[in-house]
């Protein structure tokens, strides 16, 4: 009897732990079922799948961590920052097409662009091959480099072209000087009247001073007057470089010359007060006509004026 109840003891004993050694073991074959099956799909969930194939049960992966990055402003490239512009396509036959304009109709000192009128001035009342002694007094306008120095003589001629294309303020000065500045200030206010220049005055020959206002508008329409009545304006303005005695080379001012194809002309100018200021003149082929482009009060003139010929393209 005893022996039979040791045989039982002894066959539960065994029984309990075979039971929990196949627990284990089916355990573990589980786990290594579902790690490595599933890792090899043959016992994965079916995926849905969008048009691109991609598996949506699929949990996207968490970016690293990042520094944040302040965005960048959008670039605008043709926003015109200038205080007043204006763009024109015209016949010269009173067939005016705006393509551009900001405050065309504003009042602003218009600097150095003053001397397009100076040099109408000369055409009209100078001997062009009269000598000019440069004197003090117009030595003492604010100077470029090269420029004129008390002494100097040149010829009208030669004063006009520095004017216009180095913008010599002495230059402008010294021209003013041989009829008396006060006449000849007077002759640029009339002769802005005569050429339907309504919001244009003229205070001295040169641009210097704040009083010489003028618009995009009036500035345009007197790029027309000068087109059709002084054509040598134009041309001398599209002068890249020239020697002058005792000066050497000088280079225009208009950087923009060589750089946009058809340029006919134009003139800069820059005060403190005005600011960046410009008239470009271009042949427009396909019509015959031209384009006119006045950019006034800038920060960067020349920048501005490739942004107004690109929208005027538009």
């Amino acid at each position: 009897m005893k022996l039979d109840l040791e045989r039982i003891f002894k066959g539960v004993v065994l029984s309990l732990v075979f039971l929990g050694l196949s627990g284990g073991a089916i355990f573990a074959v589980n786990q290594f079922i579902s790690s490595n099956f599933l890792t090899a799909g043959i016992l994965a969930v079916p995926a849905s799948l969008n048009e691109e194939g991609e598996n949506l049960n699929q949990q996207p992966a968490e970016p690293p961590a990042q520094d944040f990055i302040e965005p960048a402003e959008p670039e605008d490239n043709l926003t015109i920052y200038a205080k007043s512009a204006v763009a024109v396509e015209t016949d010269l036959a009173g067939k005016d097409k705006i393509l551009f304009e900001k405050n065309a109709d504003k009042k602003l000192p218009i600097a150095s662009l003053t001397k397009l009128m100076t040099a109408v001035v000369v055409l009209e009342n100078y001997d062009l091959i009269q000598n000019v002694i440069v004197s003090e007094k117009a030595d003492s306008q604010d100077a470029m480099q090269p420029d004129l120095k008390t002494g100097d003589i040149f010829s009208v001629t030669e004063l006009l072209y520095f004017s216009l294309i180095r913008s010599s303020n002495k230059a402008a000065y010294a021209l003013s000087e041989q009829i008396g500045q006060e006449v000849f200030v007077d002759l640029m206010n009339k002769k802005a009247a005569e050429a339907g220049l309504q919001n244009t005055f003229f205070k001295d020959p040169t641009g210097l001073s704040p009083e010489n206002v003028s618009t995009a508008k009036d500035l345009q329409k007197f790029a027309e007057y000068i087109i059709k009545h002084y054509p040598e304006v134009i041309n001398i303005t599209r002068t890249k470089k020239l020697n002058l005695p005792n000066l050497g080379e000088i280079e225009n001012t208009n950087e923009i010359l060589g750089e946009i194809p058809d340029i006919m002309g134009g003139k800069t100018g820059f005060t403190k007060e005005a600011g960046g200021c410009m008239l470009l003149i271009r042949k427009n082929l396909s019509t015959g006509g031209f384009f006119i482009y006045v950019i006034l009060g800038s920060d960067d003139r020349f920048a501005e004026m490739r942004k107004l010929i690109m929208l005027s393209n538009l």
